[in-house]
């Protein structure tokens, strides 16, 4: 359940490519903002200078998941609930983009394509929204994140259903989110998010013997979810940039079984040395169910932790608006059900083209 919100949050197997990606454009397109730098080129106000700005990313990613609760080609058929999941590997190629309207202002900035930041996990490939630069400094931001249909994400009918083949069905999900950075000149950043999954088809547990309607209530999956983070990232003397980050995530399900609070917190570190950016992160999250899953009569308890490392390379070839980017990621899911045990694991490589 918690995985379709980073603000809202785990990681879909789109979605930590998509996270990454954007990642490389924000550092081609405006770079890291050091303490007491001056506004200008490479500075905080860059990013509202009038007109037009984007870019366009191409990428492919390799991405190896092993998962019994999520959807792939390999795992459409399981004989136990608690058996090993099987490794899958799947190539990714994609084009990303961004394209960015800044009025003459120079305070107010319309854009449109894929974030920047990771609001909606996994779902969040696609946003539309605003930001507008206060007089004190205090950055404010609006972002409408909808449901594509090329990139429509599958779960299971049943989940649980063993022995024979599970059907797919829809989820389908509208996110939006709201952001303060910069807050009175400050390196403080407030973000708070809000997302909708709707299951088209949603049988969870009609397979499984012996569950009463009231059993099988518990397992709806439609659902709100709440995110609230703060950030607030440190500036040193040698150009390297840490932002701790924590957040508090509120998932409300139809079913009690699926409704959870999840705690979680990031660090993330950025270190610019002459055309090279590197940057890392570690993240750890524990989520807290509210009620027995009737499935397994246990309440569910999932730890999450991950990494990332990558490195871009700006002007490859003297090509002055272009970055090669290079990446991996680790990630795994830990629950006291084995059935929703995860582990993703991700390697890229791109190129973006900045105008």
């Amino acid at each position: 359940m918690e995985r379709n919100l980073k603000i809202i949050l785990t990681r879909k197997r789109l979605g930590i490519f998509v996270s990454m990606t954007a990642f490389f454009a924000w550092t081609l397109m405006s770079g890291p903002v050091l303490a007491g730098e001056a506004d200008g080129p490479g500075g905080p106000d860059d990013e509202f200078a009038p007109g037009f700005s984007g870019y366009v990313q191409p990428m492919v990613g390799v991405m190896s998941t092993k998962s019994n609760s999520d959807v792939g080609d390999d795992n459409e058929k399981i004989d136990s609930l608690d058996q090993d999941a099987d490794s899958e590997t799947q190539v990714m190629p994609m084009v990303l983009f961004n394209l960015n309207y800044t009025l003459e202002n120079r305070a107010t900035r319309f854009y449109i394509g894929t974030s920047e930041e990771e609001i909606i996990e996994g779902a969040f490939l696609f946003e539309a929204g605003v930001r507008h630069k206060l007089s004190g400094g205090t950055v404010l931001s609006a972002g409408w994140v909808p449901t594509l249909p090329l990139l429509e994400e599958e779960v299971w009918k049943d989940p649980f259903l063993t022995g024979s083949n599970r059907e797919k069905t829809d989820r389908d999900t509208q996110a939006f989110r709201i952001g303060a950075e910069r807050i009175f000149g400050t390196p403080l950043t407030l973000r708070y998010g809000f997302a909708q999954q709707e299951i088209d088809d949603d049988r969870a547990g009609e397979s499984v013997a012996g569950l009463s309607a009231g059993d099988l209530a518990k397992l709806k999956r439609d659902a709100n979810f709440h995110l609230a983070e703060v950030l607030f990232p440190i500036s040193l003397d040698i150009g390297l940039m840490i932002t701790p980050q924590v957040g508090y995530m509120i998932g409300d399900a139809d079913g009690d079984a699926n409704s959870f609070k999840r705690y979680q917190g990031q660090l993330t570190i950025e270190y610019p040395l002459d055309k090279w950016m590197f940057f890392g992160n570690i993240n750890l999250a524990r989520s807290d169910y509210d009620e027995s899953n009737p499935v397994f009569n246990r309440t569910r308890e999932d730890t999450s932790c991950g990494a990332m490392l990558g490195a871009g390379y700006r002007a490859p070839f003297g090509w002055e608006n272009w970055m090669i980017n290079i990446y991996a990621s680790w990630e795994e899911r830990d629950s006291n059900i084995k059935f929703y045990d995860r582990t993703n694991s991700m390697a890229g490589i791109g190129m973006t083209w900045r105008f």
